[in-house]
């Protein structure tokens, strides 16, 4: 064996063990103040940004505003191309368009008033009880 391999191997030691170590301690840390966060959110009746699907509300409401009229007209120009130019084709296309961005605007609105609400505070997210002691407990009964 050769008499520099034990040095090394007693110098890299340190070198990987440590940052790991305080990679790790970190990491505990981060998901500690995480908890932390998400429990107070949690008692607040808030959730966090992270927390909200990809999906949320806005979204739909975009998705059914300018998405459904432009595949109806994008199937409409295939139809004319395909076979020809027909009204119908385009009048069902207007009104289906129409349709979804009459839709997709009332769902925007009823979504920003709700989330206006919300943050002004016109409703409680939990309800607020005065009195604890007002409930009866399982424990307490013995």
């Amino acid at each position: 064996m050769n008499t520099m391999l034990i040095p090394l191997v007693g110098m890299l030691i340190p070198i990987v063990i440590v940052p790991v170590a305080l990679g790790v301690r970190y990491a505990r840390h981060e998901r500690g103040l995480e908890h932390a966060e998400r429990m107070k959110a949690l008692d607040l009746g808030r959730t966090l940004p992270r927390d909200e699907p990809w999906w949320s509300p806005a979204r739909i409401s975009v998705a059914i505003g300018a998405g459904v009229p432009v595949g109806v007209f994008v199937c409409a120009w295939l139809a004319t191309v395909s076979s020809g130019f027909h009204d119908g084709v385009w009048i069902s296309a207007t009104g289906v368009g129409m349709t979804a961005v009459v839709c997709g605007s009332v769902l925007a609105a009823k979504h920003f008033a709700h989330r206006a609400q919300a943050e002004n505070g016109l409703y409680a997210t939990k309800p607020a009880f005065d009195d604890a002691d007002a409930y009866d407990v399982v424990g307490r009964r013995g």
